[in-house]
């Protein structure tokens, strides 16, 4: 088993932490911890660093040095610097993959969530490869779907599917995907057996390409050029060349279509998608107080989550509720807990006057 860490987003809706030059999976988002120092020494507790990969863009090369320096340098796998989004970005991975270890099943491991207990999810990663290896088919994995989510696709549940492991393992019947209002949503989830689609994808890199090939013929072709500049002069540029020229898209352009062969397990661990300072808040508290790291006074303030780079300066919170306050060397935001999409209001607005605080 390889695992294949995805380390190359960019995090944005973690601003100000969360920069273009440093996102969100390499700051201390748990308290002194990053999210990508916590998922390897996650990982090591089960796997030698040597079977573990770091799919990261060039630009971020210091921090997984810096954050993860068991991992040997020749295990990481290089995005140009360049926004393609998942799908391109893991064929170049599912491609290094399949030149270095082709008969090895591979498990991907996105580095900005949270699973607990820890112990939970290795075992989960060992039952994964082993159904693939037994069955020959993809492996992902899911939760029970109790409250609508429009932000995510499902997966309608078929027959269970038996392993001496004792995890919850089914065959997948459909992949429902993201509906577009929230009566659909709500209607889906109490009239099928449905479960909410959360990755963790288990298979064979060579399957994975040949999938490629066949629903995304496009991405294919640039990675097989891609294959063929590897190891030869001028290798970087002309990856980059090619990478450029790849339509941006999510990996489920592939996978999709692969769900009705495929099986999944339910996951048997707390799974938290860091992906919004309110889910930061669900992960720390969620209990209606206030979640605080630094040096941080409350008096009468509720449901607020408060976080300082600062280690001298005190923030003090009075009579307030439902906040999000974050303060870092050069930027203090301020917003409703439940208004925090318009964080990317404002990144527009520093993207056309002064893009140095993004």
């Amino acid at each position: 088993m390889k695992l294949i860490v995805t380390a190359g987003g960019q995090g944005t809706k973690l601003w100000p932490y969360s920069r273009e030059t440093k996102p969100k999976q390499f700051q201390p988002i748990l308290g002194e911890q990053s999210l990508f120092s916590y998922t390897i020494e996650t990982l090591l507790k089960q796997y030698p660093a040597e079977d573990i990969f770091i799919s990261t863009k060039r630009k971020f090369i210091k921090f997984i040095s810096d954050q993860a320096p068991q991992i040997p340098l020749r295990n990481y796998i290089i995005e140009p610097d360049v926004a393609k989004d998942r799908g391109p970005g893991e064929g170049l991975a599912f491609l290094h993959l399949s030149l270095k270890h082709p008969d090895e099943p591979f498990f991907i491991v996105q580095a900005d969530c949270v699973r607990q207990p820890e112990e939970e999810f290795l075992k989960f990663i060992k039952a994964a490869g082993e159904i693939v290896e037994r069955d020959k088919k993809l492996v992902t994995g899911g939760i029970k779907a109790t409250e609508p989510n429009m932000g995510v696709d499902y997966l309608k549940l078929g027959d269970k599917v038996s392993h001496e492991s004792g995890q919850e393992v089914y065959d997948i019947e459909e992949f429902v995907g993201r509906k577009t209002t929230f009566a659909e949503t709500k209607a889906l989830i109490t009239s099928f057996h449905i479960v909410t689609h959360c990755n963790h994808s288990c298979w064979y890199p060579g399957s994975m390409l040949e999938a490629y090939k066949e629903f995304r013929p496009d991405w294919y072709k640039a990675l097989m050029e891609i294959k063929e500049v590897i190891g030869k002069p001028g290798e970087d540029a002309e990856i980059e060349r090619i990478y450029q020229g790849m339509e941006a898209g999510p990996t489920e352009e592939v996978t999709r279509h692969l769900m009705t062969k495929s099986r999944i397990i339910l996951l048997p661990f707390k799974w938290t998608d860091i992906g919004t300072w309110g889910s930061v808040y669900e992960f720390f508290s969620g209990d209606g107080a206030v979640y605080a790291d630094g040096r941080v006074v409350t008096v009468d303030a509720s449901n607020s989550i408060v976080k300082t780079t600062s280690k001298d300066k005190l923030v003090a919170l009075a009579g307030v509720d439902n906040l999000v306050v974050i303060d870092t060397d050069d930027v203090l935001l301020i917003v409703p807990k439940n208004k925090i999409e318009h964080i990317k209001d404002i990144q527009k607005l520093l993207a056309k006057e002064d893009k140095s605080y993004l």
